[in-house]
């Protein structure tokens, strides 16, 4: 499949990442997986989450699904856009991890000519505050903020159910029960003007990362 229509999928290895990676193979995309790891939950064998449902996934397309999944462990963003402002400001921990995450992605995406990324937003999820930046309006936030580098983004489960994207894994033989860990910076509930507040202080640190980090990588 020629490299214009590979996307990277924001993986955790929870259902719903999971359904999205199925959605866009079933579009007719090949993913390469991209996990962001706070921590991962390691089973008795050594095996977490996402190795177990990467293993599925390549098990289920063998031609679609790249053998390698990518695993960022850097805290850095995390750091100044949340555990640096602790108690100096109001800070949306949620809304921190998720643009660490996608600031992270987009690095990738840059290096390695990708111009998609995938989310695995639930309808299901956004209607709980505690998973506010899967909220349809920070979705579209997030959409315009991968937009200023040229990354289209997708959330082919956003408007599914819980039934429905359990019934996309079964469908694929993937495993359709909970198994990825908690993030310990799911919080809720939250003011929306401080949530809007805070993602609107936390976009400048965002870019000018990006943009310290291209600059690293150009010089050496």
């Amino acid at each position: 499949m020629d490299s214009s229509k590979k996307v990277l999928v924001l993986f955790s290895g929870g259902r719903d990442s999971s359904a999205a990676a199925i959605e866009m193979i079933r579009a007719g995309y090949s993913i390469k997986l991209f996990s962001y790891q706070l921590k991962e939950l390691i089973g008795p064998h050594g095996d977490s989450a996402p190795d177990i449902r990467h293993l599925e996934l390549m098990n289920a397309f063998p031609q679609c699904v790249d053998v390698k999944r990518t695993i960022v462990r850097n805290l850095y963003l995390v750091k100044k856009l949340a555990i640096d402002k602790t108690n100096i400001t109001h800070v949306v921990y949620p809304i921190a991890v998720a643009l660490a995450i996608h600031s992270s992605a987009i690095l990738f995406c840059l290096k390695n000519d990708i111009h998609d990324i995938v989310c695995g937003y639930s309808g299901y999820q956004a209607k709980l505050d505690r998973y506010i930046e899967q909220r349809n309006d920070f979705f579209k936030l997030m959409e315009s903020f991968l937009k200023e580098y040229d990354i289209n983004y997708h959330a082919p489960v956003i408007d599914k159910s819980k039934d429905e994207i359990i019934d996309i894994l079964d469908q694929c033989g993937i495993s359709s029960n909970s198994l990825e860990s908690k993030s310990i910076f799911i919080g809720g509930p939250f003011e929306i003007d401080k949530v809007l507040k805070y993602w609107d202080e936390s976009i400048p640190i965002c870019r000018e990362y990006i943009a310290k980090m291209r600059s690293l990588r150009t010089s050496t």
